[in-house]
């Protein structure tokens, strides 16, 4: 049996190898589903222009130093445009990349009204008043555009993209202290793969450039916040996991008195998570890394059915035929645990679907493991210590808490009344709560964008059309509600879409009105009358109006790449339909706004609170998982029913755990800012731990000669185990490891207390 199960796990491996595809965005736990305004705006945190930017500060030395290192360093990275779409070190910069554009195309994005004698005859007046001036433009560039359309199409452009002011040609901070850079990657700023080379290739420049001189790179953004949250839960988690076994390995060290108990204690856990990966990746696309790291921890408690195997060997008994004698209760809380984590596989959090998936398969594997490969591994062990001393202490420990039955009453009826007193605050919905980002590095990228002149996300109208040019069509016609409520003071402003690209309707609306050659000809010279302008000095101008009007309608991928950054996050398509975003900044009166935005008529338009909309779907994800949960709780109280083949015992065995979860949350609420969906996970494994410490503490008969220390011991490595992830710097880990440590040890007690008794081994 073992050479079969070694040759299996080695085709796992092999198989995982050569299928398993390993990704390492952050996204999986990001919601998928929800309406279509929630998910539009969900796509746009995830796929939008701003997630893409990396802001970059250079500090130390010299102001001279700084600009030369910031051109240098903007050189060198524009070379690389296979990681970077964008590079800018000023407003110089991005203008040289859209300058060329805006005069190819101006008379399709420009708005003109009038291309009447009067309205030509007032551009000329204009021009020549410029002309004239001593600080006037060239000739060339006025007479080949002599309506100003380059200006007017750049207008809108300049008022989003002012940037930083500058010092030594090159953006700066506001005190001067700092030169800046930004960059945008083609890469989403939450795919940990591609941003980590990004930031890599950043770090390796910089160093050319720097070349020992006293300047220091400071890095901002999502990619980087991704990076830098990716790499602390797997430090956190390889350090802790260590920690872990080392912890561990000694209690059962302790315990055993010998070696390869303790080698063999770990087949189980290899096992179940090396059939958990390859199952994950046959039936997911992409097993991501967050999935697998916290999966791994999760089924660590799977090193709980080997120590219920070995310590129920009894003198002259070989360890089979005690896999065999404890088999229904090792089968009976291994199809607990399953059931508890399968109601993950419901959610719509792609991260919780796979980590149901995982841990869910993970634990069975782990105890088919424990039941029918492990025992033929030592069959012929025997415990080297005399473990029935042990035991009586367990038995006079759980007896002595069986006295305090009325307790566990009182304290489970008290966290009842706790969480009815906290009511709607027992959950912390925001989806920051799932984040394990860096507040220093946060509030960096946060000072970084605003040196930048970025605006925060917080209110923002959401336009879903069938299409993005329908989308954009109807962002437009919310102009004048939007200019009405920033003349009235409700907000300070908005940006659109429609401000940098007209639809198509609108272009070809302006290609109509454009003059033919001879009409425009006639008109000029009816206009220049009394002035010093030759006719043939317009050629280029008339030549560039004849070509615009036949000229295709652009559209978004036409625009240069620092238009298409601003466009990127403004003009989407989303699950088949196009989305318009229009930021709004500076929100006074969010009810006026809301009022004005339902009253415009515009299909599709919504009002929408960044913060508080997300928080909504996120409540629905939770409130849809606690309802599965509670279903879930249900079919395992019927399963253990059916198992011990009695209600009442049932009962006696899911209520003790019942009250251990309700405790828990209530001192997790008294003492934090409420529950998260990770929580929620952590209770799922708390139940399932608890109906093992029930099936094997309590008088049922599944068992016969039980042994007391066998449940405490399994108590003992899964409150050190996640005690010690209760220490992590990672608050998701941190919240997880508490809650399981905590969760575990009440379920030990309460289930101690309302166990009927336990005999001792002989």
């Amino acid at each position: 049996m073992t050479a079969v199960w070694l040759a299996a796990l080695a085709i796992l491996a092999a198989l995982i190898v050569h299928t398993a595809r390993f990704g390492g965005s952050l996204t999986a736990f990001l919601p998928r589903s929800g309406s279509t305004v929630q998910r539009a705006l969900v796509h746009g945190l995830h796929k939008g222009a701003a997630s893409r930017l990396l802001l970059l500060a250079i500090r130390g030395g010299t102001g001279v130093a700084r600009a030369r290192a910031s051109r240098a360093l903007t050189r060198r990275l524009r070379r690389d445009t296979r990681d970077f779409a964008l590079v800018a070190n000023s407003g110089a910069a991005v203008a040289r990349g859209v300058e060329g554009f805006l005069f190819h195309d101006r008379y399709l994005l420009a708005p003109r009204t009038s291309w009447t004698v009067p309205a030509l005859r007032a551009d000329l007046r204009r021009d020549l008043a410029i002309l004239e001036s001593p600080a006037g433009l060239s000739a060339t560039k006025v007479l080949a555009d002599p309506t100003g359309a380059v200006m007017a199409a750049a207008r809108p452009w300049r008022g989003a993209a002012g940037g930083p002011r500058s010092r030594h040609g090159v953006w700066v901070s506001r005190d001067e202290h700092a030169a800046l850079l930004l960059v945008e990657t083609h890469a989403s700023g939450f795919s940990v793969g591609p941003q980590r080379r990004a930031l890599g290739l950043i770090h390796a420049a910089f160093a050319q450039v720097a070349d020992h001189k006293p300047l220091s790179l400071e890095i901002g953004g999502t990619g980087a916040i991704t990076v830098a949250a990716n790499d602390k839960v797997a430090d956190s988690a390889k350090r802790l996991t260590i920690i872990d076994l080392i912890l561990v390995a000694g209690i059962l060290g302790f315990v055993y008195r010998s070696g390869p108990p303790l080698l063999v204690s770990l087949v189980p856990l290899a096992s179940g998570a090396m059939v958990a990966t390859a199952v994950i990746g046959l039936v997911f696309p992409r097993l991501a890394i967050t999935t697998l790291g916290f999966g791994t921890m999760l089924i660590g408690v799977a090193m709980d059915y080997p120590t219920y195997v070995l310590l129920h060997v009894r003198g002259g008994e070989s360890v089979p035929r005690a896999a065999q004698r404890v088999a229904r209760a090792l089968g009976l809380a291994m199809i607990a645990m399953v059931i508890g984590f399968s109601t993950m596989i419901t959610s719509h959090l792609a991260g919780l679907v796979q980590l149901g998936v995982f841990a869910a398969v993970g634990l069975a594997a782990a105890a088919l493991a424990a039941r029918y490969v492990l025992p033929f591994m030592i069959p012929a062990w025997r415990p080297l210590a005399d473990l029935s001393v042990w035991d009586d202490r367990a038995a006079r420990v759980s007896a002595r808490l069986r006295r305090a039955r009325g307790a566990v009453v009182i304290v489970a009826l008290a966290a009842i009344g706790v969480l009815w007193q906290h009511g709607g605050h027992v959950w912390d919905d925001h989806l920051s709560a799932l984040s394990p980002a860096s507040h220093t590095l946060m509030r960096e990228t946060g000072r970084l964008s605003r040196a930048f002149g970025v605006p925060g996300l917080s209110s923002l109208v959401v336009v879903t059309a069938a299409n993005r040019e329908r989308a954009l069509v109807a962002s437009a016609a919310l102009r004048p509600v939007l200019a009405r409520l920033r003349r009235e003071r409700a907000l300070a402003g908005y940006r659109m879409a429609a401000q940098y690209l007209p639809s198509v309707a609108v272009q070809r609306r302006r290609q109509r009105a454009l003059p033919a050659p001879a009409i425009l000809r006639r008109r000029l010279r009816a206009a220049a009358v009394g002035m010093p302008f030759r006719l043939r000095a317009f050629h280029e101008f008339v030549a560039a109006v004849a070509k615009a009007r036949h000229a295709a309608p652009l559209r978004p991928a036409d625009l240069p790449a620092p238009m298409r950054m601003q466009m990127g996050g403004l003009l989407m398509r989303v699950h088949g339909r196009g989305v318009a975003f229009v930021p709004l900044s500076d929100v006074r009166n969010a009810r006026r706004v809301a009022r004005a935005i339902r009253a415009s008529a515009v299909a599709g338009a919504h009002y929408v609170v960044v913060k508080r909309a997300v928080g909504r779907l996120m409540a629905g994800y939770r409130a849809a998982l606690l309802r599965h949960a509670l279903i879930a709780g249900a079919l395992m109280a019927v399963v253990i029913a059916i198992g011990l083949r009695s209600v009442r015992e049932a009962t006696r065995l899911v209520l003790p755990m019942a009250a251990a979860i309700v405790t828990t949350c209530a001192l997790l609420v008294m003492t934090g800012p409420g529950l998260t969906l990770l929580n929620l996970v952590a209770l799922l494994l708390i139940a399932g731990l608890g109906m093992g410490y029930a099936l094997f503490l309590g008088e049922h008969g599944l068992i016969a000669e039980r042994r007391p220390l066998a449940p405490w011991v399994c108590a003992a490595t899964t409150i050190t185990g996640f005690g010690v992830m209760a220490t992590a710097p990672v608050a998701m880990l941190r919240s997880v490891g508490l809650t399981v440590s905590l969760g575990a040890l009440l379920a030990l007690l309460f289930t101690a207390a309302w166990s009927l008794g336990a005999s001792r081994a002989s």
